[in-house]
């Protein structure tokens, strides 16, 4: 008698535990500075190459794995890359790549809008981060955003030892950091350097997406990726369905539209 007591009382405990939804976070909980300085010490872990990034902690339901537990190389969902990846896992699926990708509107809007794309989204501001890897957990929760994933990371100083050669089908720059002091442009996101590095990473026919509300920015971002000798500008943006997205689908892109500000786009494509 006892026992079968027991038993319906774990029945009804677990029947109760299914229906407890997660709740999505709040923005207001995660609020931070807005910017970080990228050429900083970088103070938290980071892999030494790609072999030491696990992509199943990141996309666990395609690889069988539990899709709640969340890797975000923060304090409270912490990375270690001490050891080397099975093979199996370390071989990157990751599409998209968001560079500063903010509260991750961009991200969720393309996990909405390309199903059969692996959307990766790349943010210094660890707050912010965890904003954005609870909302996925809280999405994975009622089937949604598998597609997804986040991280914290200095892009500027460890970007190629996340991902290989000709990996990536799209990366985005949305509103980055203007930096407007001539001392302070070697921090802005595209540099001829960094975006060697995009190149290198990007498959042939790839494409960066760059848009700010900074007409002095966006002319920064024509010149560089206009003389930079494995990009060619694409004309026809306005064909283009991820141009289209980065539109309004950013909190920053969405607070100039509020504020009736100008917004600008280059679109690239690696040759």
């Amino acid at each position: 008698m006892n026992t079968t007591i027991e038993n319906n009382k774990d029945n009804q405990i677990e029947q109760i535990e299914k229906k407890v939804k997660i709740q999505k976070p709040k923005k207001a909980d995660f609020r931070m500075h807005a910017h970080v300085n990228p050429l900083n010490e970088t103070l938290f872990p980071y892999p030494l190459n790609y072999n030491q990034v696990d992509w199943s902690s990141h996309y666990p339901k395609k690889f069988g794995k539990d899709p709640l537990k969340l890797y975000l190389n923060t304090l409270e969902y912490p990375i270690t890359y001490d050891d080397q990846v099975k093979p199996e896992y370390s071989e990157s699926i990751v599409d998209f790549l968001d560079i500063g990708c903010g509260f991750g509107g961009l991200c969720f809007a393309l996990s909405e809008n390309y199903p059969d794309k692996y959307t990766f989204g790349m943010e210094i501001r660890g707050k912010v981060v965890n904003f954005v890897g609870e909302k996925i957990r809280a999405l994975r929760d009622e089937g949604q955003a598998h597609d997804v994933s986040v991280i914290r990371t200095n892009t500027m100083r460890h970007l190629p030892q996340y991902f290989r050669k000709n990996s990536l089908e799209k990366i985005f720059i949305c509103f980055p950091d203007p930096h407007f002091k001539k001392k302070n442009f070697r921090r802005r996101i595209v540099n001829p350097g960094l975006l060697s590095e995009y190149a290198y990473l990007l498959k042939p026919s790839g494409r960066i997406y760059c848009i700010t509300d900074v007409e002095e920015l966006h002319n920064w971002h024509v010149q560089h990726l206009e003389k930079h000798k494995m990009f060619k500008r694409v004309q026809d943006v306005e064909q283009d369905s991820a141009a289209k997205l980065i539109w309004n689908s950013t909190e920053e892109g969405q607070k100039v539209e509020r504020n009736k500000g100008s917004k600008f786009i280059i679109v690239c494509e690696k040759v």
